[in-house]
């Protein structure tokens, strides 16, 4: 196979889905001035060539969390960027492995212009301790990563409490934006569905029968569904 060759679906002419193999996505956003690649997949194709293969400016590389299926592919790239709370988290995942990139700070709260789009830094903590938001301002979307995925995870390193993911998804509904896409799909989903992990959160059903094991860890899996639509969170029992 061209190790250059990906699937990519347009959310719109600007933001792109691009999947890897077994349903995972970077999203790239591409202004006048400058583009912007979420996160780098599992690094198994060359996807510095083919970013620079459909932009024609300058472009950064974020990671919005440090999970390995987000961080694989840093290595194909000179300097990243993540919020500075997530860079022991994208350490540990990266497994002792030499670092071939410069990683760099971006900041909470911090403004990127890309010309015609500007994009807005948030905090999503939750699924990790420094899971980061992109606001396309313009567009009134919100590019997730995996922090708001219909299922949540909330364990392994660097994950925070179910109190802490709570607050998080409250102060979120309070942003300004329309839909969300995640790290695991190439829809959007609307503002209001996020209200049904809230109530999932507070009826968490903890029980042998939603007892499983997930990646090696002893979890639970708690689901929930209404007219807002469904939430399922998968965590283990120190995070509650």
């Amino acid at each position: 196979m061209d190790e250059k060759v990906y699937k990519y679906s347009k959310i719109n002419d600007n933001i792109w889905q691009i999947e890897e193999d077994e349903g995972v996505y970077c999203t790239l956003v591409k202004g006048k001035e400058l583009a912007i690649l979420i996160d780098t997949g599992y690094g198994k194709r060359n996807l510095r060539a083919f970013v620079e293969e459909n932009i024609s400016t300058p472009y950064m590389v974020i990671n919005s969390h440090g999970h390995p299926d987000h961080i694989g592919g840093n290595h194909w790239f000179d300097t990243v960027y993540a919020l500075r709370e997530e860079w022991d988290v994208i350490q540990y995942f990266e497994e002792k492995k030499p670092r071939t990139y410069h990683l760099k700070e971006i900041r909470i709260g911090q403004k990127i212009a890309l010309g015609d789009i500007n994009v807005a830094v948030v905090s999503l903590a939750g699924h990790t301790k420094g899971s980061a938001g992109f606001l396309i301002l313009e567009e009134k979307l919100l590019i997730a990563g995996d922090a708001l995925n219909e299922g949540l995870w909330l364990f392994n390193y660097g994950s925070l409490s179910m109190n802490d993911l709570y607050e998080t998804i409250k102060n979120t509904l309070e942003l300004d934006f329309r839909e969300y896409i995640c790290g695991h799909n190439n829809e959007k989903y609307s503002k209001g569905k996020l209200v049904s992990h809230l109530r999932n959160i507070e009826k968490l059903m903890v029980d042998d029968d939603t007892k499983q094991n997930t990646i090696g860890f002893l979890t639970y899996c708690s689901k929930y569904k209404d007219s807002d639509g469904q939430s399922e969170i998968v965590f283990t029992i120190d995070k509650i």
